[in-house]
């Protein structure tokens, strides 16, 4: 039977690309700060903040007195022009003939056809490009919120910082002596402490949630301090409500909360670098405390494709045939950061050596 070599337009591309039925994307846990989402029909992404006096005094006048300002506001924008993401594979000849992983007849009544087989293929190069750069945005998202910056560097991509200037105070190191485990350390202070410097932070506020590596959840439970707050023969409503049991194993688990508003979840979710070794996006040695009011945006640049017309969108796909030697390539582009307006809604912490 032959093979209707079908080269199908972006739309349709991204329509798999899209295709949660059939496709489990990776686990978008730092993405989930970014709720919003902005599009640019420039390469530049642009970003900017007001600053003014929120926590000013209205001045006191007598009622026939002349009102006075009070208004003063400046803004600080930052011109970005976004790393590139551009994965490239070949839907070839030699690839319908045979069989390939995860796409083959073992276990059929009816082999795949070549025409079936030639859609699979399509299909799955699709998925591997959909989890590779949604594994990149994850990766920038865990690094804006983690860290307060983001650093862009690649084989083909020069070292680029952006700094989204969260204040030098929530980006914490503790040393030894003062780490959570050693004597005298109180956890659930320590855990204040840093909650204090977040809402005291400009653009800060109040936090409500905390999470762990998989490092410091072994000390929370060995901790004294937690079991106390535990111990249900004289408990005084305390609020504190964890499963100290055995973990469920998955990349990020709740496991319950140090008081009403903070909930508590470990993480250990990871991604390969080039070398394929695998590499954690947090430590299992730090925490994160984090408020709702992040503002996470994913700004994503103009695509630089003639076929994409300068569009502003988040990806584009393309598909085409080269003729010699025979290949149909499947490509698709994004230029995406991902920016947390407030920054100073977020403090991370190593706090276990």
């Amino acid at each position: 039977m032959a093979i209707e070599n079908t080269i199908y337009d972006s739309r349709t591309l991204l329509g798999v690309f899209w295709a949660d039925d059939y496709m489990e994307p990776p686990s978008n846990y730092w993405l989930q700060f970014f709720p919003s989402e902005i599009t640019f029909d420039t390469e530049e992404v642009d970003f900017g903040k007001i600053y003014a006096d929120v926590r000013k005094l209205a001045p006191l006048v007598v009622p026939t007195a002349q009102g006075k300002p009070i208004y003063t506001a400046a803004e600080r924008r930052m011109v970005v022009k976004p790393a590139y993401i551009k994965p490239k594979d070949p839907v070839s000849a030699s690839r319908m003939i045979r069989r390939a992983a995860g796409i083959g007849d073992i276990g059929r009544q009816q082999p795949l056809s070549p025409q079936a087989r030639y859609n699979a293929i399509v299909a799955d190069v699709v998925r591997q490009h959909r989890n590779a750069i949604e594994r990149r945005w994850e990766w920038m998202a865990a690094e804006a919120i983690l860290y307060g910056a983001v650093t862009l560097e690649d084989e083909a991509y020069p070292r680029t910082v952006v700094d989204f200037e969260r204040a030098a105070n929530l980006s914490v190191t503790l040393t030894n002596g003062n780490r959570w485990g050693d004597n005298g350390v109180g956890i659930m202070s320590s855990i204040e402490g840093f909650r204090k410097r977040v809402r005291d932070a400009p653009f800060g506020g109040v936090t409500n949630r905390l999470t762990i590596g998989g490092d410091v959840w072994d000390v929370m439970r060995e901790s004294d301090e937690i079991k106390e707050l535990l111990n249900t023969n004289y408990r005084l409503n305390n609020n504190v409500s964890l499963n100290m049991g055995m973990r469920e194993d998955t990349q990020v688990e709740y496991v319950g909360k140090l008081s009403n508003t903070l909930e508590v979840y470990v993480y250990s979710d990871y991604y390969q670098d080039t070398t394929g070794a695998a590499v954690p996006f947090m430590s299992p040695k730090d925490i994160l405390l984090s408020g709702p009011n992040v503002r996470g945006v994913r700004a994503f640049g103009a695509i630089q494709d003639i076929g994409a017309n300068l569009q502003a969108m988040s990806v584009f796909g393309k598909m085409w045939n080269e003729q010699d030697p025979s290949v149909t390539f499947i490509m698709h582009q994004s230029a995406p950061l991902m920016v947390p307006v407030n920054p100073n809604q977020t403090l991370r912490a190593r706090v276990v050596a």
